[in-house]
């Protein structure tokens, strides 16, 4: 699990706090000189400066690139507009949770994304790291141009993540697809010698994306083998929610893509210490620093 900031220095604050009532704190720093606190000092700026230039990576918050791939057919208007109207909002509670997240947009139809419109109107798309207001008027112009009717939605997930440019290393790679119809041509979509539901599941694992999907509650069969799962959590989201309820559909949804972001580890990012580590690192310089005087005493001592 990747800490923040704020956790892995109350966690290390409570470590020290524990160890100096110990005997082995004593023991520990007995052996370093007290001319005026001088290589106490040393050490103590050496862990410092050790923590202060490791990785930002090692000791940030959580990091996402959350997209959004919308069903642009003649029924999503309001799917549009809760994006435009929901995504400041979703992003703030994000924020306040140490989480930095950058964000696009895909409208798919026949086609999706940059592709051409199957009846030659484009699709909404802003790539990543698009701003807010980008995101946002791109989904009130989809809004306002919705078209066609049939809804690949497994190619357009599919898509999705190859066109993206995802920023990698520790950001969590969400995607958010939303549509109100079945998937039209599953059976067509390909990947990896398999098809359907299974080779999408496939792709998804491979490009290690956290797909969630909101959809009526009688379309999840398309879907539950596809969006991410842990646990007893799995990523489905009722639309019917979403329209009777936005506002506490909104909060529950980011909640949810909050302890998503959070909990997961992305496999293309390097190895977080967790703050024992860290810490252990730094009692390891300081015993290091008695351990070096203790050993030059005893040569002077064989010396002499």
């Amino acid at each position: 699990m990747i800490h923040t900031l704020e956790e892995t220095a109350t966690l290390i604050e409570k470590s020290w706090a524990q160890i100096h009532r110990s005997k082995s704190h004593k023991d520990m720093t007995a052996g370093l000189p007290n001319q005026g606190g001088t290589m106490k000092k040393t050490l103590i700026s050496l862990i410092a400066s050790f923590l202060v230039l490791l990785p930002a990576s090692l000791l940030a918050a959580s990091f996402a690139d959350m997209v959004f791939v919308v069903d642009q057919s003649g029924s999503m208007y309001n799917e549009f507009q809760w994006i435009s109207n929901s995504l400041k909002e979703i992003n703030s509670t994000v924020e306040k949770k140490g989480i930095k997240a950058n964000y696009g947009i895909a409208g798919f139809e026949y086609t999706a994304g940059t592709l051409s419109g199957y009846y030659k109107t484009r699709n909404a798309w802003a790539d990543i790291p698009s701003d807010i207001a980008t995101v946002v008027a791109e989904a009130e112009w989809a809004a306002n141009n919705l078209y066609g009717g049939i809804e690949r939605s497994y190619q357009a997930v599919d898509w999705a993540a190859d066109n993206f440019a995802w920023t990698g290393n520790d950001f969590a790679k969400v995607m958010i697809l939303i549509t109100d119809e079945d998937a039209d041509y599953a059976e067509t979509y390909s990947y990896k010698g398999m098809t359907g539901e299974k080779a999408l599941s496939q792709k998804m694992k491979d490009e290690d994306i956290l797909l969630n999907v909101i959809t009526y509650s009688i379309l999840y069969s398309v879907w539950d083998d596809v969006a991410f799962a842990k646990d007893d959590y799995i990523g489905l989201f009722d639309l019917d929610y979403l329209k009777n309820d936005p506002t506490r559909f909104t909060a529950d949804f980011t909640y949810a893509k909050i302890n998503e972001i959070m909990e997961h580890e992305p496999s293309s990012a390097q190895p977080v210490p967790e703050p024992g580590t860290l810490f252990l690192l730094g009692s390891g310089l300081l015993g290091l620093g008695g351990y070096t005087r203790k050993s030059k005493k005893t040569t002077r001592a064989s010396l002499a």
